[in-house]
C-alpha cells in the first residue's frame, strides 16, 4: 500500500498532464501512486498516460457526469494511500514537495488533518513567475475563521489524511466552483491544518480560460457557501458582507442587475461601512452598460 495517493483529474490537457505526471515521478519521495481520472477528454490523454509505463500510475475513465468534484471523488474512492494529495492537470510540483510535507505531517498528532504550502504562480503565456503570498492572517492551526474570510489553500498544494475524508465526506458534486473551499471548511471544523512556508507547487494562470474566471460558476458556488455556512459567517459581519458584495458584483457583471443590486444591498445592510460595496451599488443604478464601463475604468474597484 503506498503512503500517498496522488489525485489528478484531467480534461483535454494531454501535454500539460504529461508535465504534471512527470513532476510526481521526479519527487524525491517515491512511495506514491498516481490516479489519473480522465473526465471525458477528446484528445490523446490515454496515450500520454500509457506512455509512462509505470505500474504506480492508474488510469480511470469517467463515463458518467463530468466535473472536477466528480472526477476527484472517483479517484479518492479508488485510492489506497494513507494520505491523499491533489494535483491539477495544469499544475506541477517542485521535487521536494511530498518529502517536506510528509516529514511535517508525520511528526504531528492526529489533530492535524492536512498540510498545504505556498506556491509559485506562473503566467502561461509569458512565463513570468510571481511569488504567491496567500495573504492570510493565520497560516496554520485552526483555519476556520480564515476560511470564512478567504480561502488560503490552493488545492494542488494540499496533502490530507484519507481518514479525514472518510469522516467528513468528499467534494460536493453539485458544485463546480468553491467546492474546494467547502471541503476545507468541513475539514477545519474537526482538525487543524499545517503549512509549509515555501513554494512547493507551480500553478499556471491561463487567462480567461481558467475556471476561476467562470462567473456563472462563481455565483453558484458563492451562494452555496453563503447558505451552508451562514451560522459561521455571522460571527464576522465584515467577511459575511464581503461574500454578498462579491456575489452582487458578479451578477452585475453577468448583466443581471436586479440580482446584483439585491445582493449588494444585503452586503451593505450587514456591514454599511464598505466603500467598495457602496461603489458597486451606486454604479449598478446607472445600468448594465455604464456599470461595465465604469468598473473596467476603475480597476481598483475589483473585489
Amino acid at each position: 500500500m503506498p503512503k500517498v495517493s496522488v489525485i489528478i483529474p484531467t480534461h483535454d490537457r494531454a501535454e500539460l498532464l504529461r508535465l504534471a505526471i512527470t513532476s510526481v515521478i521526479d519527487q524525491t519521495f517515491k512511495d506514491w501512486e498516481i490516479i489519473v481520472v480522465d473526465d471525458q477528454s477528446t484528445d490523446h490523454t490515454p496515450a500520454v498516460v500509457e506512455s509512462f509505463a509505470d505500474k504506480r500510475i492508474k488510469y480511470l475513465h469517467n463515463k458518467g457526469k463530468n466535473g472536477p468534484s466528480i472526477a476527484r471523488n472517483l479517484a479518492i474512492s479508488a485510492a489506497s494511500g494513507e494520505y491523499i494529495a491533489f494535483l491539477d492537470d495544469d499544475d506541477e510540483w517542485l521535487p521536494h514537495k511530498l518529502e517536506k510535507q510528509i516529514a511535517v505531517i508525520d511528526s504531528c498528532t492526529e489533530k492535524v488533518g492536512g498540510i498545504y504550502s505556498n506556491r509559485l504562480m506562473i503566467d502561461k503565456s509569458t512565463g513570468e513567475i510571481y511569488s504567491e503570498d496567500p495573504g492570510v492572517e493565520t497560516l496554520r492551526g485552526n483555519l476556520l475563521t480564515q476560511l470564512m474570510k478567504k480561502n488560503p489553500i490552493h488545492t494542488s498544494t494540499l496533502l490530507i489524511r484519507k481518514a479525514c475524508l472518510n469522516k467528513i465526506g468528499l467534494f460536493d458534486e453539485t458544485m463546480r466552483y468553491m467546492e474546494d473551499r467547502d471541503l476545507f471548511i468541513r475539514l477545519s471544523l474537526h482538525w487543524k491544518i499545517e503549512y509549509v512556508d515555501e513554494p512547493l507547487t507551480k500553478a499556471y494562470y491561463h487567462g480567461k480560460a481558467h475556471l476561476s474566471t467562470n462567473l456563472e460558476g462563481q455565483t453558484k458556488g458563492r451562494e452555496v457557501i453563503l447558505r451552508r455556512y451562514q451560522h459561521l459567517l455571522k460571527k464576522n459581519r465584515r467577511s459575511w458582507s464581503k461574500l454578498y458584495v462579491c456575489l452582487g458584483a458578479e451578477y452585475c457583471q453577468l448583466n443581471n442587475m436586479k440580482k446584483g443590486r439585491n445582493n449588494l444591498l444585503k452586503g451593505i445592510k450587514i456591514y454599511p461601512f464598505s466603500k467598495i460595496a457602496l461603489f458597486h451599488f451606486f454604479t449598478s443604478l446607472l445600468g448594465a452598460g455604464n456599470y461595465q464601463r465604469i468598473r473596467k475604468f476603475y480597476k481598483d474597484a475589483s473585489l
